[in-house]
């Protein structure tokens, strides 16, 4: 092979190097915020299904009584995948907490509205170690304040721990 020839070739494998170099930069960080966002998503529509799940057999069942979480996700019909990379967890309102909170909220109420009172107090998923997301991060949704909260969501990486359990 000549040395122009070898000349060329090295330029165009140092060009090749330099693109390959430039695309990652700009493709990588994209990629892993596109990952993250599904990851998160996938997370909050299962928290929200469970939600949906527990919020259906309240009205059904009248209370929360005999709520079985493992059976909700089976019945809700979450992938395996999604039940050996996230861990689901329920904290629930003592009834007379419960039965007060509807109080207050109903005697406040002069025409139709939406009364947002949830018998839990916080509905959660916490990644485990086989998931793709670092074990321990959270998805939640906070029954009181009606919204979703943690990873890929908002800046709370977790609950107000005091506020939902004042007494330990």
């Amino acid at each position: 092979m000549s040395d122009l020839k070898k000349s060329k070739l090295k330029y165009y494998v140092v060009a090749a190097l330099v693109v390959i170099l430039v695309a990652a930069i700009l493709i990588v960080p994209r990629w892993n915020r596109y990952q993250k966002a599904r990851r998160s998503d996938a997370a909050k529509a299962a928290v929200e299904s469970l939600r949906i799940y527990v919020d259906d057999y309240v009205k059904t069942h009248q209370s929360a009584s005999g709520f079985n979480v493992e059976a909700a996700l089976t019945e809700i019909g979450l992938s395996s995948r999604m039940l050996r990379n996230w861990n689901f967890a329920i904290a629930w309102k003592p009834s007379a907490i419960y039965t007060q909170q509807m109080m207050d909220e109903l005697r406040g109420v002069e025409m139709s509205s939406y009364v947002n009172v949830a018998p839990y107090k916080i509905i959660m998923a916490v990644a485990t170690k086989e998931g793709p997301v670092k074990e321990g991060i959270k998805v939640w949704y906070d029954g009181d304040q009606n919204s979703f909260h943690g990873f890929g969501i908002d800046q709370e990486v977790e609950p107000d721990w005091h506020r939902i359990f004042p007494n330990p």
